[in-house]
C-alpha cells in the first residue's frame, strides 16, 4: 500500500485529512503535517521524515502538498533526494487525495498519473444556464 503524507501552509494538512476521514473513512498509512505559523524549516523537515517513516510500508510514499516552491514543497522536495520511493506533489486538492485513497495498490507511477489527473479534473467552475425566454414571457 502506497503511504500518503500531506503537508501544506497553515491548517491545510489537518484540514484535507480530516475532510477525507469524513468522506471516506479512518485511512491507515496517512498522516498529516501542517507548517504552522512559529514552525521553523528543521522542524518541519523533522515532521515530514517521521511522518514518512510512520507510512512506508514497502511500495513508496507520495507528499501531497498546497503549493509547488512553498516551504513544505521544498523540504518535500529534499526528503525525496535523501530517500527512496518517495513521490511529491503540488497543487493538491481533495479530489486528488480521494482518488488516490481508493488507488493506493497500484503502482507508485500509475497512482501519481492517476491522482495528478484526477486533481486537474476535479477543478470545475459552475455555469449558470442562460434563461430562454419563451413567447409567454415576451407577451405572445
Amino acid at each position: 500500500m502506497i503511504g500518503i503524507v500531506i503537508s501544506g501552509h497553515g491548517q491545510f494538512a489537518s484540514g484535507i485529512y480530516s475532510s477525507i476521514q469524513l468522506i471516506a473513512g479512518e485511512q491507515q498509512e496517512m498522516k498529516a503535517v501542517d507548517f504552522k505559523e512559529g514552525m521553523n524549516v528543521e522542524s518541519l523537515k523533522s515532521a515530514l521524515n517521521h511522518a514518512v517513516e510512520e507510512v512506508e510500508q514497502g511500495d513508496g510514499v507520495v507528499i501531497f502538498t498546497d503549493i509547488p516552491g512553498g516551504t513544505p514543497f521544498n523540504q518535500s522536495v529534499i526528503l525525496s533526494t535523501e530517500k527512496n520511493n518517495i513521490k511529491v506533489i503540488a497543487g493538491t486538492n481533495l479530489p486528488a487525495i480521494l482518488d488516490g485513497v481508493f488507488s493506493r495498490n497500484s503502482g507508485l507511477e500509475a497512482f501519481t498519473s492517476k491522482v495528478i489527473e484526477s486533481g486537474q479534473s476535479g477543478l470545475q467552475m459552475y455555469k449558470t444556464k442562460e434563461k430562454q425566454e419563451t413567447d409567454e414571457e415576451n407577451g405572445i
